[in-house]
């Protein structure tokens, strides 16, 4: 046991360590802050040492052969800084309005150039991937869906993404823009709130507010007038300014409360800027103070197909951030911050879990005296690029299908889709919609496509609803085969009316009259045959059956879809719980329904893989856009693809033989595609359709026939099925020359070359 003295003695030297510690603590801080604090002082004010994000570059997109469709370029930017551009600074607008009017000019400029370019060249700007990789000039990042010039109007459709968010920004502003309209909606839905809730489908209260359009309430000339007065009064914008000024700080200060631009975020004013606007303000950096100019992989487009699949990227907005558009709240989610680019559409946006890649850092050392720079590597991380996407797109089918799209349905003036699937797999070679765009351009258009009345920014391939028409006879046959109400001596005679209930439907199809089988039936499509059919199956017994064909149903295809829906007495009753004016179902409707009329409404894709079953003998595959994704050298795959079965359609060989050998006829001599197809050196098997459509615009009842044409082939090993939908065509018979275009590129495809400007890893992926 240790004594007394012994522990003191210890204790004391434990007390004289402690004490020598902090005094070679003290006399070091003494020495920082009093003999030396000057000094380092000065230092410090002479150095300044940040750490910025360093955005990754996104993955590349290819086709299935390697060919790229969308990679990167370097661009730059220019950037505001909130602390010493914005805040406080009584010039701001001022300086805005100048970078403003020069990036629009440098926009002037390099289209100049680039149309000089190619002129001189001789050469269309859309055949090599140099031209179309080319600088278009800078683009403002200005957001305000309102048109640039006076009178304004508001660009693009009510409940679309942008004019929901300015309807959001209208009502949260109201009371300090003073739109009265606007704040006594709003009063009047909070006191519904506590009236008279409403609810949605899974019993959730709805917050009547934000059912409120304020665009419908506020023109878009009162809103700009009302930013106008309010940023003359209380932000420091100067007064005199002509429309078109105005209109651009509106957009602009819009643009910046979109993205949350304050001490933390910063503001993308413009992408894409040339050497010479760059050049500019570096020379004149004393007049931009807060101006930073960032280098960045920016998105290259190597074509000008396949807009709508590949889809948009842009900044992300406050409702991005925290709500839930775009796959937001990405203020939740690891990797984001505000000032990142994110996917907005199509495969950009599915996919952007591995398309964004991991930022990195750059630390760095200003000399504030000699203007140096210095990089500190050991606290600076380089970025990872994101992973590259195959996709299941041919590039070369792509191109002749909306090539061939706008050849044959321009004349229409409305739209149109092509889709082309692998019946074995469910991979879709080709999503073509017509009209389309240049995803180069998109920004620069972005108005112009969003007010096009033929809606060019629908991607009809997964969002156009369309009823089938007689396409679905197909369906109607097998359905009623394998029920049991018809068999293969089944007959009915066809006099071109057909009479039930006192009711009297058409048939003006074929010669008339006409006794005829269910093959003869699909081949001469023969209305009274599936009236008969309609009849006897029942709308009950045809959901079941579309169903399990998957129409009407999602098909899990990676980019967003619509939904469709299938005719019967069930989807009626939905119908009915919104507008109780509609009538029962009734014994008319399962006539109609038998020929693809009545409530059914489908999208092509959904056409196509329904199809797709029939042929490959009862196996209903999840479309898919993808097949493989890569790590950003290619080195290995991240994520392969497996063909994946939704469900197997039970179909008796005597069925499958009946309907096979009626789509044979269809493009056989005397059948409904025989002008197309009936000479053509590959047996082709198919189904036409029309569809009657009404709609209304201004208050009148417009009518017209839609033209769809579904086929496979060889016939007695379908490699490939088409689905093609025109509207206003008339008759599948007119779109069947689409269908043609996109079979003789396929069967006369070679192995693809090797493409030279991706990795050797993925120039063919197996």
């Amino acid at each position: 046991m240790v004594n007394k003295t012994q522990l003191l003695r210890r204790l004391l030297v434990l007390g004289c360590l402690l004490l020598l510690c902090f005094g070679l603590a003290g006399g070091q801080l003494v020495q920082l802050q009093l003999v030396n604090g000057e000094s380092y002082l000065r230092r410090s004010a002479e150095f300044l040492t940040t750490t910025s994000t360093v955005s990754a570059a996104r993955g590349e997109i290819l086709d299935r052969y390697g060919r790229p469709l969308v990679t990167n370029q370097t661009g730059f930017s220019l950037v505001l800084i909130y602390a010493s551009f914005w805040e406080d600074q009584p010039d701001r607008f001022e300086k805005l309005l100048d970078l403003a009017n020069r990036v629009k000019a440098d926009t002037g400029t390099a289209a100049e150039d680039g149309s000089e370019d190619t002129e001189s060249s001789g050469t269309d700007s859309t055949d090599t991937s140099e031209n179309m990789s080319s600088d278009n000039g800078a683009v403002l990042n200005d957001v305000l869906p309102i048109t640039d010039t006076a009178p304004y109007e508001y660009v693009g459709e009510a409940g679309s993404s942008n004019r929901n968010a300015l309807s959001e920004y209208i009502r949260l502003s109201a009371e300090t823009l003073g739109l009265d309209a606007v704040q006594q909606a709003v009063s009047a839905a909070e006191s519904a709130n506590e009236t008279d809730p409403q609810y949605d489908e899974d019993g959730n209260e709805i917050d009547q507010v934000d059912l409120i359009d304020a665009t419908t309430l506020v023109t878009a000339t009162e809103f700009i007038d009302a930013m106008h007065s309010y940023l003359e009064e209380n932000a420091g914008m100067p007064a005199g300014l002509s429309d078109a000024d105005v209109r651009t700080l509106v957009g602009l200060y819009y643009s910046m409360r979109q993205v949350g631009f304050g001490t933390s975020t910063t503001f993308t004013l413009a992408d894409n800027v040339s050497m010479d606007l760059i050049a500019y303000i570096k020379e004149h950096h004393q007049d931009y103070e807060g101006v930073d100019v960032e280098s960045e992989a920016v998105r290259q487009y190597d074509t000008t197909y396949a807009a709508h699949l590949l889809g948009t990227v842009g900044p992300i907005y406050a409702e991005e951030w925290n709500g839930t558009l775009s796959g937001g709240p990405y203020s939740e989610k690891e990797g984001y911050n505000m000032n990142d680019t994110i996917g907005k559409s199509g495969l950009e946006l599915a996919l952007e879990s591995y398309l964004h890649g991991t930022a990195g850092s750059r630390t760095v050392e200003t000399d504030l005296g000699s203007g140096s720079v210095l990089e500190d590597e050991a606290e600076s991380n380089a970025p990872q690029p994101g992973d590259n996407v195959i996709t299941t797109i041919d590039l070369e089918l792509q191109q002749v299908a909306e090539d061939s799209l706008a050849n044959y349905l321009a004349g229409y003036e409305r739209g149109g889709a092509a889709v082309a699937l692998d019946p074995d797999s469910g991979e879709v070679l080709v999503m073509a919609s017509y009209p389309s765009y240049d995803l180069e351009n998109y920004n620069r258009d972005y108005n112009e496509l969003e007010a096009d009345p033929r809606d060019v920014l629908n991607n009809r391939a997964v969002g156009g609803l369309y009823a089938p028409g007689s396409t679905f006879k197909v369906l109607s046959a097998i359905a009623a085969l394998e029920e049991g109400v018809i068999d293969a001596n089944t007959t009915f005679t066809c006099t071109g009316v057909f009479e039930l209930g006192g009711q009297e439907f058409k048939c003006e199809n074929h010669d008339t009259p006409m006794t005829m089988d269910v093959t003869n039936a699909i081949k001469y499509s023969c209305n009274t045959f599936f009236y008969n059919v309609g009849v006897l199956l029942t709308g009950e017994r045809l959901e079941q059956w579309c169903e399990r064909f998957g129409l009407g149903e999602a098909t899990g295809i990676e980019i967003g879809e619509a939904t469709g829906h299938a005719a019967g007495p069930t989807y009626r009753e939905i119908m009915r719980k919104a507008d109780p004016t509609l009538r029962e179902w009734q014994g008319g409707d399962n006539v109609n329904a038998a020929i693809g009329q009545s409530d059914n409404a489908f999208t092509p894709l959904q056409l196509a893989n329904y199809m797709a079953a029939v042929v490959n003998g009862g196996t209903l595959y999840k479309p898919t856009l993808v097949r493989s994704i890569k790590t950003y050298d290619y080195s290995d795959t991240v994520e392969g693809s497996e063909a994946e079965v939704l469900g197997t359609i039970e179909i008796s060989d005597a069925t499958r033989e009946l309907v096979m050998q009626g789509m044979s006829e269809v493009t056989a001599e005397g059948g409904t595609a025989a002008t197309t197809f009936a000479d053509y050196p590959i047996k082709v098997g198919g189904k036409t359709g029309s569809a009657e459509m009404t709609e209304r615009r201004d208050g009148v009842e417009i009518n017209y026939t839609n033209g769809l044409f579904i086929a496979f082939a060889p016939f007695d090993d379908p490699e490939i099925v088409v689905c093609v939908v025109g509207e206003g065509a008339g008759h599948g018979s007119s779109v069947a020359p689409v269908v043609r275009d996109i079979l003789d590129a396929y069967f006369a495809e070679e192995e693809p070359d090797t493409v030279g400007t991706v990795q050797e890893e993925n120039t063919m992926v197996p």
